[in-house]
């Protein structure tokens, strides 16, 4: 496995709750979400800053936080789209409103690294469309959060 750089603002290990810091016994720990979803947790990467890596990002919810705070929305979640929504204008695609939201919830410096991978691309404009979908999807954040 490769080594996560040392500017990066996660942790190294999931020990308190991401939301609120407590480090009730009672929790659960997600490590479904991948890499660009710290774009919508407080102090995470943007997509673009993520580079040519991929992985999945782990992190402990208390059980007050998981219900209440709602951050149950982001169980066993894979992707930031609403593949039910239509998008509107000229973006390729809508964000799951929810998820967001109990994203926004969680600071990052309390989510760690779970698999972390350098990304094989096969040719650069392979490169070029991840490089695309992570502008794409960075957008499409700060849109949705300058409106919030």
């Amino acid at each position: 496995m490769e080594k996560v750089p040392d500017d990066w603002p996660y942790a190294d290990e999931p020990t308190a709750c991401a939301a609120c810091g407590s480090d009730d016994d009672r929790h659960v720990t997600v490590d479904t979400l991948g890499l660009v979803w710290g774009a919508a947790m407080d102090g995470g990467l943007a997509p673009t800053a993520v580079g040519d890596y991929g992985g999945t990002l782990r992190f402990r919810c208390c059980h007050d936080c998981w219900t209440s705070r709602g951050i149950d929305a982001l169980e066993e979640v894979r992707t930031l789209v609403d593949r039910e929504a239509r998008a509107e204008g000229d973006r390729s695609f809508a964000l799951d409103d929810e998820q967001v939201a109990a994203a926004a919830k969680l600071d990052a410096e309390r989510v760690a690294v779970g698999d972390f991978r350098r990304l094989d691309y096969r040719s650069d404009p392979e490169r070029r469309h991840v490089r695309s979908q992570d502008e794409a999807v960075e957008s499409v954040l700060e849109s949705w959060f300058d409106s919030e």
